[in-house]
């Protein structure tokens, strides 16, 4: 047996991975036990896949982009493999997933040892200077992205990731199914969890970063592939400085797995556009690239869209393949509707699927109907992730991109007149947003379609340019005219948006060439893209990086100095990967040790977030002992604070607070606390006790997971309710002082705009009561106007039986009713006719 190059490659390969795994197992910091499960469970397996998947589908890449492909196929097959093991019944172990990954590398070493066989053609090489500048640009990003990144507390939505790997980890085994998107934001930290023991803030968000840094370098291929070396250079810079794709490398959501399978997925296919060789291997390994996409959200489907446009290229262009180009595309269909199947079949048969379905096309896709107009939404937001200079660069960049494309197509004159609709559209909606507005309407998104149009169906457009103008045109009309609430979702269209920049600075730079020496515009091209690291970067490094002061908490008086701020107040909702610390660690850990008991409320808005710091302590507005005050950057609602104030009023007094670097940042009330002097605790002396407990093992309930209905009911109130059951811990013979702890499971039929409270009461023939709790759904915390429709809503009350209550069985009934009226609900039948306004439940027995 002759053991080639590649051979040789191969074991080298396995070894490493041997000792990736052992310095996992190995009492070591937890950064390297973090690379160490990346090269395990991500690099090696990636590499190994894609060499058996991909060898030869085009010219040999450099190794620089093979890794690309091997991040990604690594990713694709990790997920892949916890999906599985999460379906397991029981726990999730972690020699579960030692023995799932070393099984998965010995069937690709397996594999891939008969085509290591010869080693692959020669590589066509980078010049130096283009690895300088992607190396550097790569280092830039890769400092914006991982310096302090564990500082930030887990918001809301890493938080809910994090509550629900942990769910996985305890053998919950539809809780993937609960969440209202893909299942891959919560598998990585789940890998994370049963890999190291434990969760940080680091540990969770290196995982998505790495995969943030790696679409960044998809991006440059893309660009070289499509129009050179200057279009993928421009491009990556453009993304490295992106403050969504920083803020989103540095959370725990879906966002850079997106990112980095769609551009992927295209990558693939413009290589086999340009060189269509093993085109079946290269569209099994697109397919399954797109499906790990799909896992992650649907928005990876939105690559479909320029996918479809580098298909029917390449039928065109090889009528001698499209024999094959049919059968490859057949088997990466089946292979991606099976792979997608894995997950989507059971979770679209799940009865909490009506729930998600609502949510996501009843709010954030249709709302109040199309067309709508989101572009003062992407202005505010982009601004603040951005800077309003980079903002007003990528805007200038697409309007002369237009102007120079309407003069190639329309000629001289047309192009011209053309050109000077498009500045004054521009204009009037930076003036007016709204002045597209007919019939009640906002047409605005009609005018950008019609703007774009001549581009896209000119014949005079390059495939290339053609290409990325569907992709990013297709994109900003479906985000800022179809979908009602797309906040931070606008960032599909960055990437092509950057490309299409690119693909101009390619152009200026071929023009220049043939009128400035190369020197002298190598030197100009390098001048501008330091001004441009210096004045893009700068903004976002102050924003992100930059902890001392937090500038989003303070951004009134330390927004970074010389940037325009083109509004009063900033619109700081849905802003993620921000450095914003409160001091939940302190909490946590009061908690642990004892200090603090009993339950709590808080003007977190967020559930999640005080859920995971507080190791699953129950949250009840009603009983609560104690408040925990934050200093929220996220809007109150409307007469929140108001109410707030009435709320804690004189019922909660300041008993502590958490300081981080000896700045108060959470107040700590309790009831009935008198006026003794603030306890301080510091931050810095609770939070490494905090991380090293931060393990899978905490209390789950609801809204992290759903425990199982213990007694099974039907009754519907009103068409708007269903209470599907109730659960009922309390010993068998009851005594006066008792309490009763009701647990009732309620399902929204429908919207309701009215707030129900919830009654709960067991009395004697005569009407006297022995036991009664009134009370707001989830202890006060989610009224039934927060109800989705098909959501299961868990909502616990505790009774407790009247001192002096006869001996006696006495029924338990429960129902809804208006507080301010007294109206109940009424109980219907299967016709809709009214059959009462309570519900029989059980009955309470109390010993004689």
């Amino acid at each position: 047996m002759v053991i080639t190059a590649q051979r040789k490659r191969l074991l080298s390969a396995t070894v490493l991975a041997l000792l990736a795994q052992g310095a996992l197992l190995a009492p070591l910091p937890d950064w390297v036990r973090m690379g160490a499960l990346l090269l395990w469970a991500v690099v090696i397996p990636g590499h190994l896949l894609a060499e058996i998947i991909g060898r030869d589908f085009g010219a040999p890449p450099t190794q620089l982009e093979w890794g690309v492909y091997a991040v990604g196929a690594g990713y694709a097959l990790l997920l892949g493999l916890l999906l599985l093991l999460s379906y397991l019944p029981g726990p999730l172990l972690p020699w579960h997933l030692h023995v799932a990954v070393d099984l998965a590398l010995l069937a690709l070493v397996v594999a891939a040892w008969p085509i290591a066989g010869e080693d692959a053609h020669p590589q066509v090489p980078l010049l130096r200077r283009e690895i300088v500048a992607l190396l550097l640009l790569l280092g830039v990003a890769a400092g914006l992205r991982l310096v302090q990144i564990g500082y930030a507390e887990f918001h809301g939505d890493e938080a809910r990731a994090a509550l629900r790997a942990a769910a996985v980890i305890q053998g919950y085994d539809d809780v993937l199914f609960l969440h209202k998107k893909g299942p891959a934001e919560i598998l990585l930290p789940t890998a994370v969890f049963a890999a190291l023991g434990n969760l940080t803030e680091t540990t969770a968000r290196l995982p998505f970063a790495m995969a943030n840094l790696t679409a960044l370098a998809a991006a440059f291929w893309l660009g070289r592939r499509l129009w050179g070396p200057v279009a993928g250079i421009a491009a990556l810079l453009l993304l490295a400085v992106d403050g969504f794709f920083i803020g989103f490398a540095r959370i725990v959501q879906y966002q850079s797995l997106v990112l980095l399978m769609s551009s992927l997925t295209l990558l693939i296919l413009v290589r086999l556009w340009q060189e269509p060789r093993q085109i079946g291997r290269g569209l099994l390994l697109a397919a399954l690239l797109l499906a790990a996409g799909l896992w992650s959200h649907y928005e990876a489907g939105l690559a479909a869209i320029p996918a479809l446009l580098l298909v029917a290229l390449l039928w065109r262009s090889y009528p001698g393949q499209r024999g094959a180009l049919g059968r490859g595309l057949a088997a990466a269909i089946g292979l991606g509707a099976g792979l997608l199947a894995l997950f989507y079949a059971p979770f679209l048969t799940h009865g909490q699927f009506d729930a998600t379905y609502t949510y996501l096309v009843e709010r954030r896709i249709v709302g109040e109907g199309f067309p709508v107009n989101n572009v003062a939404d992407l202005w505010a937001r982009l601004t603040t992730y951005s800077s309003a200079y980079y903002a007003l660069t990528l805007i200038g960049g697409v309007i002369v991109l237009l102007v120079a494309a309407y003069q190639h197509s329309l000629g001289p004159r047309r192009g011209l007149v053309a050109g000077a609709i498009l500045v004054t559209g521009v204009v009037l909606t930076a003036w007016q947003p709204t002045w597209a507005t007919l019939g009640g309407r906002d047409w605005w998104i009609a005018v950008a379609l019609v703007a774009l149009l001549p581009v896209l169906l000119a014949p005079q457009t390059a495939p290339p340019a053609r290409l990325l103008w569907l992709w990013f045109g297709a994109l900003l009309i479906i985000m800022l005219g179809f979908t009602s609430k797309p906040r931070t979702h606008v960032y599909v269209f960055f990437m092509p948006w950057a490309l299409l920049l690119g693909m101009g600075a390619a152009q200026a730079a071929e023009w220049l060439a043939a009128r400035v020496a190369a020197p002298r515009l190598r030197r100009l091209g390098v001048g501008l893209a330091l001004v441009a690291l210096l004045v893009f970067g700068g903004y976002v490094y102050q924003m992100f990086v930059v902890t001392s002061p937090e500038v989003l908490r303070t951004w009134h008086v330390n927004w970074p100095w010389g940037y325009w701020r083109p509004y009063a107040t900033l619109d700081n909702r849905a802003l993620f990967g921000f450095p914003l610390r409160n001091g939940w660690k302190a909490v946590g850990q009061l908690y642990a040790d004892g200090t603090i008991t009993g339950e709590y409320s808080t003007n977190e808005v967020e559930y999640w977030t005080p859920i995971w710091y507080t190791r699953g302590r129950l949250r009840c507005n009603e009983r609560a002992t104690w408040f925990f005050q934050i200093s929220n950057p996220q809007p109150d609602p409307v007469g929140y604070p108001a109410a707030l104030e009435a709320w804690i009023g004189d019922r909660y007094q300041p008993w502590g607070t958490v300081t981080q670097q000896g700045e108060p940042r959470l107040l700590i009330r309790r009831a009935d606390a008198g006026s003794a002097p603030l306890r301080p605790f510091a931050l810095e002396e609770y939070a490494p006790a905090f991380d090293a407990a931060a393990t899978a093992q905490l209390p789950l309930g609801y809204p992290v997971v759903e425990p199982a209905i213990a007694h099974r009911l039907d009754a519907n109130f009103s068409g708007l309710i269903r209470l599907e059951g109730y659960a009922l811990d309390a010993p068998p013979l009851l005594r006066g002082g008792d309490t009763v702890r009701l647990t009732l499971y309620w399902r929204a039929l429908q919207d309701m705009p009215d707030s129900y409270k919830v009654f709960n009461q067991a009395h004697a023939g005569d009407g006297a009561l022995i036991a009664q709790q009134d009370g707001y759904p989830v202890c006060g915390g989610r009224g039934t106007w927060q109800w989705d429709p098909g959501e299961l809503i868990v909502d616990e009350h505790l009774l407790t039986v009247r001192a002096d209550a006869p001996a006696g069985s006495y029924p338990l009934y429960t129902g809804l009713y208006i507080e301010e009226t007294l109206a109940r609900l009424s109980v219907v039948d299967a016709t809709g006719a009214a059959v009462g306004d309570q519900v029989y439940l059980t009955d309470l027995t109390i010993a004689p």
